[in-house]
């Protein structure tokens, strides 16, 4: 049972679903921050911190255990259990996963080219007005098992790189149970799922100029992946809607991709993909029915990227133009069937600031991106859709990893699906704090015109916690 002083607060003695979701939420966060807090040599804080035991005097201890009406022998066990928690502290604020090197097997595996990763991704969004309902909270999380192989390491080949990634999906969907939208409110928005994500390997040659991957593959990493749009919680800055085709979380497919850069300004990149993203070997929880079923179609996409550095400053920018064509059989929204089907798309990112020096990766930036991709009409809810955006990547000094950003996603809807407005738009805005290396904190803003072109405007709030275990 709770203590009486605490039983005031309803998240810790509520049974609704909305208490449990801010308490599953939270309760990292308030661990971290209590870390930060309780770490006397915290560089985040501005006030000088309290001298270490061992650089007071005796008397001074024995004066302060003595005026609280302790004597110095039991101070001095408060003294040791004090200075092991703060090592404690310390080792977990500064660790890069929480779960550390598991008594040396995760840098003993790492040595050998085996990286194991296990990442929990947990969110919760309240909508405040408009949309479907309002006054309550979903609550979703995606969890990611996954090794990762470097064959040069493990047995001497050059060049090669081995993944296996097992996800977990759970929780409900905002943009369908609270907003109406159709542009997911955050990208790992699903339906529940178990499955095997990824399995693949790929082969470089050249120097990483020229690659090639086979597998089980989620191609958004590698293929209409705008770097500036990632931070946004928007599905939609991920990859673009109008490819509604497209195989990416958490539909992806059986296939292969390649990447040439001929000359060091171009780059050219492609992929064959299963057209059935159903085809999901294993499947131990739910089918999602918004999956593509086309036994026998493929999926074709292509890239031609145009690359530079600007100025100075080596501001880096990138134009990328890509087709995709689907062999598939589709229903149309007038009841007739296409045989095959194909879109466009392309993207500006570029780099508008940058502080010196200039090669510092993590240098303080800015980037601004624009996007358009556009689809048969007949098919697709959303047959067009621009988005562009702001981000800004170390906007605190000292705080190289987090990002502030506002973007704006419009989603041009078809006319075949009669929906009251003729367009959906959401704008978004976020700051990213990663409070320690393993635990990162984004608050997010997104107001939503015209959720699924039916509802009224709607305003959501959400909170998203990355762990790396």
């Amino acid at each position: 049972m709770l203590p009486d002083h605490l039983k005031r607060y309803p998240v810790l003695t509520g049974s609704s679903r909305r208490s449990r979701a801010w308490l599953a939420l939270w309760l990292p966060i308030m661990a971290a921050l209590a870390a930060f807090q309780l770490h006397p040599d915290c560089a985040c804080c501005d006030t000088p911190a309290t001298l270490p035991n061992e650089a007071r005097t005796s008397t001074a201890v024995e004066s302060e255990a003595t005026s609280a009406g302790i004597s110095p022998a039991a101070s001095g066990g408060g003294r040791a259990m004090s200075t092991s928690l703060t090592a404690l502290i310390h080792s977990l604020a500064t660790r890069d996963t929480l779960t550390g090197n598991w008594f040396g097997v995760r840098s003993a595996m790492e040595s050998h080219g085996i990286t194991p990763a296990l990442t929990l991704l947990q969110a919760a969004s309240e909508n405040f007005s408009g949309g479907i309902r309002t006054n309550r909270i979903d609550w979703r999380y995606r969890l990611d098992a996954s090794l990762t192989f470097d064959t040069q390491q493990l047995c001497g080949w050059k060049g090669g790189t081995g993944f296996v990634d097992f996800m977990a999906h759970g929780g409900q969907n905002p943009a369908n149970d609270l907003v109406g939208a159709l542009q997911a409110i955050s990208a790992i928005d699903q339906n529940p799922a178990t499955r095997l994500d990824q399995i693949w390997y790929k082969q470089a040659f050249l120097d990483g100029h020229l690659w090639f991957k086979l597998g089980r593959i989620d191609a958004t990493y590698d293929l209409d992946h705008i770097r500036d749009g990632q931070p946004f919680l928007n599905g939609s800055f991920g990859f673009t809607p109008a490819i509604f085709v497209f195989p990416s979380y958490p539909f992806s497919a059986w296939g292969g991709e390649y990447s040439w850069s001929p000359l060091g300004a171009i780059t050219l990149r492609g992929g064959l993909f299963d057209g059935n993203t159903e085809n999901t070997v294993p499947n131990v929880a739910s089918t999602d029915p918004n999956a593509i079923e086309n036994p026998f179609g493929i999926l074709a996409i292509t890239e031609e990227s145009l690359n530079w550095h600007l100025g100075p400053g080596h501001l880096w920018g990138t134009m990328t133009f890509g087709q995709w064509y689907h062999t598939g059989t589709f229903n149309t929204y007038t009841g007739s069937q296409v045989h095959g089907t194909g879109g466009f798309y392309g993207y500006l990112d570029q780099t508008l600031w940058k502080a010196a020096p200039a090669k510092t990766q993590t240098a303080s930036r800015v980037g601004g991106f624009l996007h358009y991709a556009w689809a048969n009409s007949r098919l697709t809810e959303i047959d067009q859709n621009i988005s562009g955006g702001l981000r800004w990547r170390a906007p605190i000094p000292g705080r190289d990893d987090d990002n502030i950003g506002i973007a704006a996603t419009w989603a041009h809807l078809s006319r075949y699906a009669q929906t009251p407005h003729s367009y959906e738009l959401a704008i978004e805005g976020f700051y990213s704090a990663q409070i320690t290396p393993w635990l990162n904190i984004q608050p997010d803003l997104q107001y939503i015109i015209n959720p699924g072109g039916t509802y009224q405007n709607a305003l959501v709030a959400t909170v998203q916690v990355a762990i790396q275990f």
